[in-house]
């Protein structure tokens, strides 16, 4: 069966989909503090004035939801994505949609490794 067509903006189940079954990128433009209380995993952290530096992190052959923590910020980076020739969306609502979901995130870091 394929896959749905990669929207341009997702649900939080939707995105799960997009990045655990169709090899899908998460870009997460929060800040570093937001970042440490939890994000997807394998998600790429990057700072919103810094996309540029991330491109060679990504590939362009596989879908990118960006993510933001409430999904306003993520719209113009995802659109810039899409210039650039890469299948973007958005994460509606942001990380605040993904943990109301229920849905996995990696812990802090200082956590990562309590007993």
């Amino acid at each position: 069966m394929e896959s749905e067509e990669v929207k341009e903006e997702l649900d939080a189940e939707r995105a799960r989909e997009v990045i655990a079954s169709d090899g899908g990128q998460a870009l997460d433009l929060r800040e570093l503090d937001e970042w440490g209380e939890g994000h997807i995993a394998g998600a790429v952290r990057v700072d919103e004035g810094d996309v540029e530096g991330a491109l060679e992190s990504l590939a362009q052959d596989q879908p990118v939801v960006v993510v933001c923590s409430d999904g306003k910020r993520s719209a113009e980076v995802a659109a810039d994505l899409r210039e650039r020739g890469f299948t973007a969306s958005i994460l509606k609502g942001g990380m605040k949609s993904w943990t109301g979901a229920g849905l996995p995130t990696q812990p802090r870091e200082a956590e990562e490794f309590s007993p």
